[in-house]
């Protein structure tokens, strides 16, 4: 653990003099910001990973303006990294796992803790439950090793998304933003140090975490699905081949660092009406790992952030990609997000498929504004609703990887 505390800390040191200048620099006009929550998403059942993630960093982005109007820099973002470390990083983390469970009707507790003794971990299932998961659907069982993960990449790339849009600024979500890539990353490099996080079962399986360390039970469940079933993976008990997987899967996290705004560019200027940015990602997903070339253009009241995806499972590639508009303004009142996604993935979700089955997904949100004349904060509040549509096949942030059709309500407040 001390290895992981003192790489995050290095990254966060790093970076500080970037948010020295950042809080240093003149102060612009202020422009309302828009913070979108949602009340209910697919299946109805609190908190699906989307869901939690869009409110949660809603939620962080409001208390870390509030902290940045009423302290200097240096308390400010010492009382965020405090936060993180001790409640939010493990919290969402956390939440990405739980979800996977409720979307199957399991039942289970968080824990969301650094201080708890396995310094955060989802409890209350028993053996059985998880041994006969894994007997009949591998895939969903393989997703709660990977959805902890899954959560916190989609969250780094919510934060690009909305820096490189100037929805955000790199000021506000620095903390979050630099810790979020520290803490993603450092699950993957646990395996060049060879650390275990896991001791001895606890006799009350209902004590147990769920699946111990993410990583080292992917790599394990993945070339030994069938092997006699136990929760907690050691590095030694690891194959040759499986610790060559977790070396591969650390090399490539280090991805997740080229980004224009790890050293706070958030997008570079071609002309005056256009802004572009590109980046790249990496996370493990229930048959594999998954690489992605990202890019955001904004071109006037075009908002496009499009990616292309090269998944791999035991020694196959398969491509996907993606497009999404963002915040089109249809008049005062509307706006729309429209996204398309397509895949080709390894077919059953199998880890050591050659053949690749074909799917994709259709997400559309729309929101209604209200104006708040005579607020002096609060400008306008909308009704929000989103429907998606998907075939077979794993969407990150979507918990079901079913052929689905869902909705969800929310509401977005447009805040000075």
């Amino acid at each position: 653990m001390k290895h992981t505390i003192l790489f995050i800390l290095l990254l966060v040191v790093s970076n500080t003099s970037l948010f020295a200048r950042d809080a240093d620099s003149t102060k612009v006009v202020a422009q309302p910001k828009y913070y979108s929550f949602i009340f209910q998403d697919s299946p109805a059942r609190l908190f699906m990973m989307r869901q939690f993630n869009e409110d949660y960093l809603s939620g962080f982005r409001l208390l870390s303006k509030s902290l940045d109007n009423s302290l200097s820099p240096v308390v400010n973002y010492s009382i965020q990294t405090v936060l993180y470390f001790t409640v939010l990083g493990a919290l969402t983390h956390e939440e990405g796992h739980r979800s996977i469970l409720s979307a199957k009707s399991i039942g289970s507790i968080s824990q969301p803790y650094y201080f708890s003794r396995r310094a955060g971990y989802i409890a209350g299932i028993t053996d059985h439950t998880l041994a006969n998961l894994r007997d009949s659907d591998f895939p969903d069982f393989m997703r709660l090793y990977t959805a902890g993960s899954e959560s916190d990449y989609m969250l780094g790339n919510r934060e690009e998304t909305m820096m490189a849009f100037g929805d955000e600024s790199f000021r506000n979500l620095a903390v979050e933003y630099i810790m979020r890539k520290a803490f993603l990353i450092q699950y993957y490099l646990l395996g060049f140090i060879h650390y275990n996080v896991d001791g001895p079962e606890e006799s009350n399986e209902l004590k147990r975490d769920v699946v111990g360390n993410d990583i080292y039970g992917a790599a394990r469940h993945l070339y030994r699905p069938i092997m006699p079933f136990h929760r907690y993976t050691l590095w030694n008990d690891l194959s040759a081949e499986e610790k060559d997987y977790v070396y591969k899967l650390g090399y490539r996290s280090l991805l997740n660092l080229i980004n224009l705004n790890m050293i706070g560019i958030p997008s570079i200027s071609i002309s005056k009406n256009l802004k572009v940015n590109a980046g790249m990602g990496h996370v493990i997903c229930p048959f594999g790992d998954l690489i992605d070339e990202n890019f955001w253009i904004s071109y006037k009241k075009y908002k496009i952030q499009a990616y292309v995806r090269e998944y791999q499972n035991r020694v196959n590639w398969f491509m996907a990609g993606g497009m999404s508009l963002k915040y089109y303004p249809i008049n005062q009142r509307i706006t729309a997000t429209v996204s398309a996604h397509y895949w080709e993935q390894p077919l059953h979700l199998d880890f050591n498929e050659k053949q690749g089955k074909m799917g994709g997904a259709l997400d559309v949100t729309g929101k209604y504004f209200f104006n708040r004349p005579g607020s002096k904060s609060l400008k306008r509040i909308s009704v929000d609703l989103g429907l998606i549509y998907k075939t077979e096949g794993f969407l990150p942030e979507e918990v079901y990887m079913s052929k689905h059709f869902g909705f969800r309500l929310g509401t977005t407040f447009n805040i000075l």
